[in-house]
C-alpha cells in the first residue's frame, strides 16, 4: 500500500473511534433483562454433565428450603412482636383503667 492509503485507512479509523453517534453500543447491553439472564442460565445448565445436573439441582433446592425457612422464622419474628405488643397495650390500658378506678 502506498503513502496515501495508509493515511486514507487511519483517517476512517479515527472516525470511527471518535464518531459521537453509537453504532455498535446499545444502551440495553449494560442492562441484562432478566430473560436474557434466564436465557443465559438455562443454556449453561443444559450444558452440564447429568452429575452437574444433579449437583445444582440438590444445591437449588437447599437454597430455595434455607430461603423458605428464612421467610417463616420472619414471619414467627413478627407475630411474637404483635402478641407481645398486644399483651403490653391491654396491660398498661388494665392498669391505668385500674389506677383512674380507685
Amino acid at each position: 500500500m502506498t503513502e496515501p492509503n495508509w493515511q486514507k485507512k487511519i483517517e476512517e479509523i479515527e472516525a470511527e473511534i471518535y464518531d459521537p453517534s453509537p453504532s455498535n453500543n446499545n444502551s440495553n447491553n449494560h442492562k441484562p433483562s432478566l430473560n436474557n439472564i434466564i436465557i443465559t442460565v438455562r443454556e449453561w445448565f443444559s450444558t452440564l454433565p447429568t452429575v452437574g445436573k444433579a449437583i445444582v439441582g440438590v444445591f437449588g433446592i437447599m437454597l430455595a428450603l434455607s430461603l423458605l425457612q428464612t421467610v417463616f422464622s420472619l414471619v414467627k419474628l413478627l407475630l411474637g412482636f404483635v402478641v407481645l405488643a398486644g399483651i403490653v397495650y391491654f396491660g398498661y390500658q388494665f392498669l391505668n383503667n385500674n389506677k383512674n378506678n380507685s
